[in-house]
């Protein structure tokens, strides 16, 4: 989302002085345009920020906002170049050298970066004009898919782990289902959410498919299971398809099958763990 900010710098005029000063109105609104960046973590990124009208730029420099005060960066200047904080050497770097437009970029994002960014451009009279540009972070989400099965019971587990925290919804027929939800939030910024299944009636499930769906960031994935019957009393059959849903209306562009397979032991739990996306 990009923001447009503008700065005035004749705040105070009089009737004759606005009168004077209309032909350089154009420098009354000095325009910044930046825009909003999110990535996953782990990866390199990129912020960005452009004075649109002309200006006499002497140095451009980027802040941290923080609670009690901005920190600066990194600068640049004709006269000095790229000035990097020693807190911020080997991290990041203004990899588009100019003074009306200017981008920084991390190199390998942390936990610490995510939050916004002001840029300042110091100009000769209009002064300090700024734009202010924010970072999040993702993790793409980590998703596990298991069942246990009785010839009393039938659990279906779906457990997905992510930054933010992703959404976990079911798609299955029939009566005597119950649901619970556990939420665990952990120190490196994601957040595992555990759905339960709990179908008292088995039977009534053989030859049907259950559906887990991961919502995470706007793209909703399906991770797929059916139960059968085999030849020896109860056995356990596992389809898990993918589904990818990146394309726009939520249309699935491919569906594969990751794995199955079948256990002997109904009292063993049987599953798959992949990423997804």
């Amino acid at each position: 989302m990009e923001r447009l900010v503008f700065r005035s710098f004749f705040c105070h005029l009089s009737t004759f002085q606005l009168i004077w000063f209309m032909a350089a109105g154009m420098l009354c609104r000095a325009q910044v345009v930046t825009q909003d960046v999110r990535e996953r973590l782990n990866t390199p990124a990129s912020l960005r920020c452009s004075l649109q009208n002309p200006q006499e730029v002497l140095i451009v420099t980027w802040q941290k906002i923080k609670a009690v005060s901005p920190e600066n960066m990194i600068t640049f200047s004709k006269n000095h170049g790229v000035v990097v904080q020693p807190a911020y050497k080997d991290k990041i770097n203004i990899t588009q050298l100019g003074l009306m437009n200017s981008t920084i970029t991390f190199w390998n994002t942390t936990l610490e970066d995510e939050g916004c960014y002001k840029c300042l451009f110091n100009t000769f009279g209009a002064g300090k004009i700024s734009g202010i540009a924010c970072l999040t972070l993702s993790v793409q989400p980590t998703v596990s898919l298991h069942y246990k099965l009785s010839e009393d019971q039938l659990n279906i587990t779906c457990s997905a782990n992510a930054r933010p925290a992703p959404m976990i919804s079911w798609k299955i027929s029939g009566s005597g289902i119950e649901n619970s939800t556990e939420i665990l939030v952990h120190p490196n910024g994601t957040t595992s959410v555990t759905s339960i299944l709990q179908i008292k009636d088995p039977k009534s499930q053989v030859g049907k498919e259950v559906i887990c769906q991961v919502l995470h960031l706007g793209t909703v994935t399906d991770y797929r299971e059916t139960v059968n019957k085999g030849k020896r009393g109860w056995a356990k059959l596992a389809v898990v398809t993918f589904v990818d849903t990146h394309l726009e209306g939520g249309e699935r562009a491919s569906q594969r099958p990751v794995s199955k397979g079948a256990d002997k032991d109904e009292n063993e739990a049987f599953g798959f763990q992949f990423p997804c996306c």
